[in-house]
Parts: C-alpha cells; sequence; structure tokens
C-alpha cells in the first residue's frame, strides 16, 4: 500500500515538473527556459528535476526574475495542470500549489 502512495506521488511531481518545462518552453522559448533553469540553480540551487519539491522557491525565483511576467507562467502552468487532473483547486495561487499537488 505504501508503496503504490509513493508512486503515486512520484508521477504527481514527475508530471508537475513537465509541465512546468513545457509552460515555459511554450511562452518563453528553448533558450529562454534554460537561463532559467541556470538561474535557478546557480541562485536558489532548484535542480530541473527538483522543482515540484521546492515550489515555493521556484515561485520566489521564478517572480524575482521575471517581474509580473511571472504571474502569466503561473496561471498557464495551473490550467495545464487541471488538464492533467492535478488542480481539483482552481481557487488556489501558484505558491499553494504542493499542498494541492498531496490532496490531489
Amino acid at each position: 500500500m505504501k508503496t503504490m502512495k509513493a508512486s503515486s506521488e512520484n508521477k504527481r511531481v514527475e508530471t508537475l515538473n513537465q509541465v512546468v518545462d513545457s509552460v515555459l518552453n511554450q511562452i518563453l522559448g528553448q533558450e529562454a527556459t534554460q537561463i532559467i533553469y541556470e538561474y535557478l540553480e546557480n541562485k536558489y540551487f532548484i535542480q530541473r528535476h527538483e522543482i515540484a519539491e521546492k515550489l515555493d522557491s521556484f515561485n520566489r525565483a521564478l517572480g524575482e526574475y521575471l517581474g509580473t511576467g511571472a504571474v502569466v507562467i503561473e496561471k498557464v502552468i495551473l490550467q495545464n495542470l487541471e488538464l492533467c487532473g492535478l488542480n481539483e483547486n482552481r481557487d488556489a495561487d501558484f505558491s499553494e500549489r504542493p499542498k494541492i499537488v498531496r490532496l490531489a
């Protein structure tokens, strides 16, 4: 039973990381997305595969780097998560996402 729960959580984390990567590439393009990832690693010590686990720090870094443009990216990420069936709470903002991922 515990293994199934862990597997399910791993799948959610992987899906969230994939959605973030997809949205960043879609909105910013590949080069800018790579620059964002380098910024995350160098300043916040967040690697690409750790975004779902360090979502608050990712959110803060994105806001710091992109300013108000981060809000647009966050909304698109939430919309995509909804399409994947991971965003059950449509009223939640991006910073509340870790709680939602655990509940989904």
